[in-house]
């Protein structure tokens, strides 16, 4: 059963973002209305949060291709050593247009 308490309603006695209960901390008197990883959030903080998450996972194939890339068995595999660059460019990409993507939200 979901409990909450009085300050986590807004003014109107809406549910407001649970945003604060993030490591992020900030504030946000905003109406809750998206559920993820079970807070309650508005609609631009669960933006960003899933855009963080995706942002992080980016990097990560990022960070994980360049170290394939540095091995010898890939260096002997032309192919495989291309089709992993192309991965990594594309990761980079889209890595890229996600802390675009982030910096607008931010504004």
């Amino acid at each position: 059963m979901l409990q909450e308490t009085p300050d986590e309603h807004s003014a109107n006695g809406q549910p407001r973002c649970e945003f604060d209960h993030t490591l992020k901390g900030e504030c946000c008197e905003r109406r809750g209305e998206v559920r993820l990883d079970g807070l309650l959030l508005c609609q631009r903080h669960a933006m960003q949060l899933m855009l963080e998450d995706r942002a992080d996972t980016l990097l990560g194939i990022v960070l994980v291709s360049g170290r394939i890339l540095q091995s010898a068995d890939i260096r002997a595999d032309a192919l495989r050593a291309h089709r992993v660059e192309l991965q990594q460019e594309e990761a980079i990409e889209q890595l890229r247009f996600t802390r675009t993507q982030l910096e607008l939200l931010r504004k």
